[in-house]
This record gives structure tokens, C-alpha cells and sequence, in this order.
């Protein structure tokens, strides 16, 4: 336990023995301390109790502790830590170990709230390390002690990994949930300058890339604030440059230069100058909504990748990609995300699981073009996260830029119920473009008639000489024939 911490705990627990109320140099004489420190404890322990004050005080008798309050508080304090599952428990070590990198933290601090043994404490270190070496840190223990040691830049994306933010989508939600564990008051600071950055730059910042820069900077306030800006400035800074971009890239430098001074003054320390560039760097990384970010011209690589994937998905989706608007909104998209590749960000995507459910087809398709992609040019690999943002580009290029599918509809006579039947489908339907309206009688002369028919919806069994998709229904067309057709849309989609 820290000195600091170590003196609240003594306090309280002074106080929790005694009924009566004891003087600030009765306390101070007890716990070898000054009384200045005494009124330092007791103003910094209230201040932060969410209900209220902790420690009562009477002029002239001096402190007392509020017995109800103090024992509600251990109480709570100990039921959500023995509720959590043992990978809550490892996950919350972890990142407290990780925030303080490479300070050392006394094994007993660690685990006080969780009221386990030394079988579960080593089997929770286990865990750790095998999870940490897939950042290439490790977990050193030293007689009581335990600490991580590592990079920097792994050690912030270890913690990034860690606080749950990924299902958030609502960016305010942040200030309200209590299962993030996050510090309120650096919340509501990185908020405001969330705020601050949008409007010096006229844009709104969308998810997930509002979550993604709120967790970096919620990670250089934390550990700055741990352990100091002496350890930040042994972050690798390779690629650290001047930016040279165009005019909209040195305002972005701008902007970020100015949020990190309200960093600064914030935490009244001074940050490195690096810490600049990798705000910019999550920037330029960012796909943003407003004037500021359209952008209709492009780099050579953007449009020749931009371009690639247009190509070798319209082959495997046999679908037409052409046009100046499905070219810019995928551009718009492929130019910010080339930028987190060569900076090494990630953006969570929390939609992915359900993208892959949804569209598997052109999940997989686009993870084989972004393979090819990524040898043809010489970039790191795409991730998952990356190709479920691209796989929604193309689903919706589906989606809106679908062919309609033309329909013949044929019953005995082509009259009456057949006409009765074009308005419930062409109601139901938009998809269907309804050519004609046939008896079927001349069902024989179909094929010279009518070129180019998808779909044939007859209330007649058609004969086996009939090589046209058809679907039989009724001249009612129930619910049952609206199933049945919708599936048959969505075979004749995915044939093409």
C-alpha cells in the first residue's frame, strides 16, 4: 500500500475504534504524523466519499467517524468485488498494473477489495502474464511486489484493449455508466475537449472514432497522472515528424497542439512534444461528418486502392460498381483508413459479430480482397474490425444500386385476380418491376415474347418446358406467398 494510501486506511481505522471524538493532534501524536497532514487526509477522504462526508468534525471537540456510512461502504465496496467473475477480477489487476508501468504495486494492495487466497492470486499472475505476452510485455514479481514492464506504446494499447468501451456507442453514455470504472472529473474533461476539437474544426466527430479518441486520451491523463511525464517521453516516437500536409492536415496539428496545452493545464504538467503528433495522428485517422471532412480529391495510393476494391468486388459480387458517388464515399472511407494502418490505430467495431452474421458472403469476399490488397501494396494487414467497415460500403451498394428484378405475373385468364394480384405484389414488392400480365395459356410463347424476365409469379402450375424462375401463390397472395417470395428475392439477389 502507498505511503499516502497507507496513512487514509490508519486513519479511518483509528477512527473506527473510538466512539468518542478525537482532537487532530490526538490523531496526529498517534499516527506519528503532523496535524497539517491530519487536515490534508480528512478534507482529501471526504472529498472524495460519493455520499456526503465521511468524517464528521465539532469545533472545539474535533473528528468523528459517520459508523453508518463507513460500514455501508465496505459493504458495498466488498459486494461488487466478490461479484465479479475471475476475468473481471484479472482484467481490473491488470489494468491498475498496467496504469502504473513500470511502478512496482504490493500484491496485498492489489487484492485487498477481492478477498481471495494465495492459490487464486498466483493463477490470476498466470493468466496475466500469458495475456500480456501477446504485446510483448511482462509481468515481473519481486517478493511481495508486482509490476509490468514493457514498451509504452504496447503498454497504452494493453490498456486501451482493457477499458470497456467498445460496446459503447453513445458517447455521453461515458459519463453515467458505472461499470466503466473510469475517473468522473477526467471524463468530463476529455468531453469538453472532444467538444472543443469539433467545433475549431466545424465537424462532428461519429463512432467509433469519438470512443477511440476519448480512450487515448483517457489513457495519457491516467498515466500521466501515475506515473508521470518522465515515462511518457520514452515512447517511441518513430515516425514522429513535421507535418507537411495539406492545409486541412496542418490544421488538424493545430488543433491537436491546442487540446494537448488543455491537457497541460489540466494536470498543471508539461506533456512531450510528441504527444501532439499522436493526437494528429488520431485525426487524420478519423472519418469525420461535415464540411470540413468532404474531401474530393485524393492521393495516388488512396485512388488506386480505393479503385481495387470497386474492381475485384464488383467480379465476386457480380454487381456494377461505377460512378463518382460510390467511388467518393468509399474513398472517404479507405483515406482515413489507411492513415490507422501506417499509424498503428485500431477502432473497435462493435457491430462486427452481427456484420459477419448478416453479410457472411461479403465478409469473406472483402477479407480476401483486402488480403490482396494489402501484399499488392505493401500494407500491414487488414483486421477484422477494418473489413466489417468495408463489407457495410458494400452491402449498401447492394442495397441501393440493386437491379430491380423483372416479373411476369400469370394466372388462367390474365384478367380480374391477376390484376388484383400486380397491385398486393407491386404494394409489397418495390423490388419487382412488373413487365405484364399473362394468361396462362401463353406461358408457350414466353421466352420469344419476353427477353430478360427474372421471375415468374403464377397462380397456375407452369410447365417443366418453362426455364424461367417461377414461384406458384395464391390469387390471394397470404402471408405464406409474401414469405415464400421474399425468399425467393433473396436467391435470385445472391445468384447475381
Amino acid at each position: 500500500m502507498s505511503s499516502k494510501k497507507d496513512r487514509e486506511q490508519k486513519l479511518l481505522l483509528l477512527l473506527s475504534k473510538n466512539q468518542e471524538y478525537l482532537t487532530s493532534e490526538d490523531l496526529a501524536e498517534t499516527l506519528h504524523t503532523s496535524q497539517k497532514t491530519i487536515y490534508r487526509l480528512i478534507k482529501k477522504i471526504n472529498a472524495n466519499f460519493p455520499n456526503g462526508r465521511l468524517i464528521l468534525s465539532e469545533k472545539g471537540r474535533g473528528y468523528k467517524l459517520d459508523k453508518e456510512k463507513f460500514i455501508g461502504q465496505n459493504m458495498l465496496k466488498q459486494s461488487k468485488a466478490s461479484h465479479l467473475s475471475p476475468r473481471e477480477r484479472r482484467n481490473r489487476i491488470m489494468e491498475e498494473l498496467l496504469l502504473s508501468s513500470p511502478k512496482a504495486k504490493k500484491v496485498y494492495d492489489l487484492y485487498e477489495a477481492y478477498f481471495v487466497g494465495e492459490s487464486v492470486i498466483f493463477t490470476d499472475e498466470q493468466a496475466i502474464s500469458e495475456q500480456l505476452r501477446s504485446y510483448n510485455l511482462r509481468l515481473v514479481r519481486k517478493q511481495r511486489t508486482v509490476a509490468i514492464q514493457g514498451d509504452e506504446a504496447a503498454i497504452r494499447k494493453a490498456i486501451a484493449d482493457l477499458i470497456q468501451l467498445s460496446n459503447v456507442i453513445d458517447i455521453d453514455e461515458i459519463k453515467t455508466n458505472e461499470e466503466l470504472n473510469l475517473n468522473h472529473y477526467d471524463v468530463c474533461f476529455i468531453l469538453e475537449q472532444l467538444r472543443f476539437m469539433e467545433k475549431q474544426l466545424d465537424i462532428t466527430l461519429p463512432y467509433p472514432y469519438n470512443i477511440n479518441i476519448f480512450s487515448h486520451l483517457y489513457i495519457l491523463i491516467s498515466r500521466s497522472k501515475i506515473v508521470g511525464t518522465a515515462v511518457l517521453s520514452e515512447r517511441s516516437i518513430s515516425g514522429f515528424e513535421e507535418v507537411k500536409g495539406d492545409e486541412k492536415e496542418q490544421l488538424l496539428y493545430k488543433v491537436a497542439s491546442a487540446t494537448i496545452r488543455k491537457i497541460e493545464h489540466y494536470l498543471m504538467k508539461k506533456l512531450p512534444e510528441s504527444e501532439i503528433y499522436y493526437l494528429y495522428q488520431y485525426l487524420v485517422s478519423s472519418r469525420m461528418q461535415g464540411s470540413f471532412s468532404k474531401v474530393t480529391t485524393f492521393s495516388a495510393i488512396v485512388t488506386q486502392i480505393t479503385q481495387r476494391y470497386l474492381d475485384e468486388m464488383a467480379v465476386k459480387l457480380n454487381v456494377p460498381m461505377k460512378g463518382e458517388a460510390i467511388f467518393l464515399d468509399l474513398a472517404n472511407h479507405i483515406k482515413p483508413m489507411l492513415n490507422r494502418l501506417r499509424h498503428g490505430i485500431q477502432v473497435k467495431n462493435s457491430l462486427l459479430s452481427q456484420i459477419m452474421m448478416t453479410y457472411e458472403d461479403i465478409f469473406s469476399q472483402v477479407k480476401e480482397v483486402s488480403d490482396f490488397i494489402s501484399i499488392t501494396f505493401d500494407l500491414p494487414v487488414v483486421n477484422d474490425d477494418e473489413n466489417g467497415f468495408i463489407t457495410l460500403y458494400f452491402a449498401r451498394i447492394i442495397e441501393t444500386n440493386q437491379l430491380p428484378i423483372r416479373t411476369i405475373i400469370m394466372c388462367t385468364t390474365g384478367i380480374g385476380t391477376s390484376e388484383l394480384l400486380k397491385v398486393k405484389v407491386e404494394k409489397k414488392f418495390p423490388e419487382l418491376e412488373i413487365i405484364d400480365v399473362l394468361a396462362s395459356r401463353n406461358a408457350k410463347n414466353l421466352m420469344e415474347k419476353y427477353a430478360g424476365i427474372d421471375l415468374i409469379l403464377s397462380t397456375v402450375q407452369l410447365p417443366e418446358t418453362v426455364s424461367i424462375p417461377y414461384l406458384l401463390v395464391s390469387a390471394m397472395f397470404n402471408a405464406d406467398d409474401q414469405n415464400r417470395l421474399q425468399k425467393k428475392i433473396e436467391a435470385i439477389y445472391h445468384e447475381r
